[in-house]
């Protein structure tokens, strides 16, 4: 059950659901990756959006029933996060609920040693539960390292989003 969640990365590493506890860590987590991909990749970001408006976000992410907040800890210290949630269809799409994967991040140090695919896995275990036949993610095209991530753990491309600037 996801409320006994402790699933190892490796003999360090563990992946948690966060608390509330967590959210200066969260914060600071999420502050560096949108210095890292939104800052980097889109001209509009706000790379001040975590300091101002994250601890409150990740207060109502972590009560809601409909999402789910997962930290990755490596002796004792967060070194990674992942943000999702549920969400049903559109009105022209058959009624089945799906899963987002809102965020996703490892700090530089602790990257390709397992800790966003400990991640991920626990998320799709969660979006199982909550019968999603789904899971989405939306990642900068440009940030070659974060398609190829998702490449590697089963997600294909399905649509493709452009933009013109004006």
């Amino acid at each position: 059950m996801l409320e006994s969640l402790a699933s190892t990365v490796s003999s360090m590493s563990k992946v948690r659901r966060a608390a509330l506890e967590d959210l200066d860590a969260l914060v600071q987590l999420e502050s560096h990756l949108f210095a890292e991909d939104a800052g980097v990749y889109e001209e509009f970001a706000d790379p001040t959006w975590p300091e101002r408006e994250g601890a409150d976000d990740f207060r109502r992410l972590i009560g809601s029933g409909d999402c789910i907040v997962l930290a990755a800890e490596r002796d004792e210290t967060m070194v990674g996060l992942l943000v999702g949630y549920t969400t049903a269809s559109s009105p022209t799409r058959l009624p089945v609920t799906y899963a987002v994967l809102r965020s996703l991040y490892v700090l530089i140090g602790h990257r390709r040693c397992g800790v966003a695919v400990a991640l991920i896995d626990e998320f799709v275990r969660w979006a199982t539960e909550k019968g999603c036949v789904e899971i989405h993610v939306d990642s900068y095209a440009a940030n070659v390292g974060a398609q190829a991530l998702y490449e590697r753990n089963g997600f294909s491309i399905q649509s493709v989003s452009r933009a013109r600037r004006l």
